[in-house]
């Protein structure tokens, strides 16, 4: 019945697609995953919303942004990912089965090009409890999973029409932090290094980023010679992305919203700490909470965004010699709780997924300064968590 249901849920996305076609958007296609937290809240009034993968379409030339119609329904569909060069959307999802030790699954559906509807592939086990992100390695086509609520990375391949065969490999994190949060290890980011052979993870409960070298023929995961780089108690290690030179890694801590970076040893797996800074005052004395980070594709620039008491959009230069951040702009969100964003293949749009506003808004990028614009664009989306996009 549920995956009945979720087939006439794409149908009427896609139906919906075609309608903006012929309104003249063009471009790219746009899918925001969605998750609930907490209770309702007043601006959703006494009916509930439905949750899962809703789509949008971008106009690569004015950064106008039309909602497609309903969602995908899925339950906790809080992060996505696309196929490098085949039309495949892949969404974790929450799971009702009978692994205990799983409650999270990872599926693949096929995104029609012309419409922009999902067709369900297939699904697999996630192997861990919260599947919370995902990151590709395009070398080996191959799919790597964080779970936030068993504290692991687990591995999945692609099979050749973009669906996901089983697990081959996992690995546990371990270690715990000071706070009530941090009571046991929970993987929280996952990237693929340029070299295709270590995966790095951030994990938030053990306050550690842990490495693991990567077996592309096996697809198998083993501790790297140095397993892990340790954070000050209480950081709450978030995200993890590698700098497209290969040279330096770069961590957002959520609990005290750190960024760090490191110099990374692609031959021998290694992270040494070169600097880390914060984005609030010396004395501030909020709630700090940074959320998601992104490199722009010529590497010179390092956005950040901020939840808590003091919400921001961040943009940092990066020294191309040292990897060095250096704060150059710091604007509000245009909506509230900046969970996530994602910037576009071009370059020149960000979207935020503004989850406290429900809504996804749409920010230029100055391809020159690296800067960013409100645009006055914006769709209305329940709990939006996740952005990912599609191009072709």
């Amino acid at each position: 019945m549920q995956r009945r249901l979720s087939l006439a849920m794409a149908l009427c996305l896609g139906l919906a697609a075609l309608d903006g076609q012929a309104a003249g958007s063009t471009d790219e296609l746009i899918y925001i995953g969605t998750n609930k937290f907490g209770p309702p809240s007043q601006a959703e009034g006494a009916a509930s919303p439905q949750q899962g993968i809703y789509g949008a379409r971008l106009d690569g030339k004015t950064g106008h942004l039309t909602a497609l119609g309903p969602p995908v329904e899925l339950k906790r569909a809080s992060y996505l990912v696309t196929h490098p060069s085949l039309p495949i959307l892949y969404s974790v999802a929450q799971s009702i089965g009978e692994n205990p030790d799983s409650d999270s699954v990872i599926i693949a559906f096929a995104v029609d090009q012309a419409s922009g509807a999902l067709r369900q592939i297939n699904k697999v086990d996630a192997n861990g409890r919260d599947a919370t992100h995902m990151a590709i390695d395009t070398a080996s086509k191959t799919l790597f999973v964080a779970n936030h609520g068993t504290g692991s990375v687990t591995v999945l391949p692609f099979l050749a029409d973009g669906s996901l065969a089983p697990a081959t490999s996992e690995q546990k994190d371990y270690g715990n932090g000071p706070t009530p949060r941090q009571k046991s290890a929970a993987a929280h980011g996952v990237a693929v290094d340029p070299t295709h052979h270590y995966v790095a993870v951030a994990d938030f409960g053990a306050d550690r980023v842990f490495v693991y070298q990567f077996d592309p023929v096996a697809r198998a995961l083993t501790a790297a010679s140095t397993p892990f780089a340790q954070l000050p108690p209480g950081s709450g290690p978030r995200r993890v992305l590698f700098h497209p030179n290969g040279q330096f890694l770069y961590l957002a801590n959520e609990l005290t919203g750190e960024i760090c970076w490191y110099k990374w040893d692609g031959h021998s797996g290694q992270l040494q700490l070169i600097k880390s800074l914060s984005p609030y005052a010396a004395d501030y004395l909020g709630q700090k909470s940074a959320a998601e980070i992104a490199i722009s594709r010529d590497g010179r620039y390092f956005y950040l965004s901020l939840r808590g008491d003091q919400e921001a959009l961040i943009t940092y230069s990066i020294d191309k010699a040292s990897g060095a951040l250096s704060e150059i702009q710091r604007i509000s969100p245009p909506g509230k709780i900046p969970w996530s964003f994602g910037i576009d293949p071009t370059g020149r749009w960000m979207l935020v997924a503004d989850q406290g506003s429900n809504s996804v808004d749409v920010l230029a990028i100055d391809s020159t300064t690296g800067k960013l614009s409100t645009t006055g664009q914006s769709v209305s989306i329940p709990n939006p968590v996740a952005v990912a996009f599609y191009s072709h």
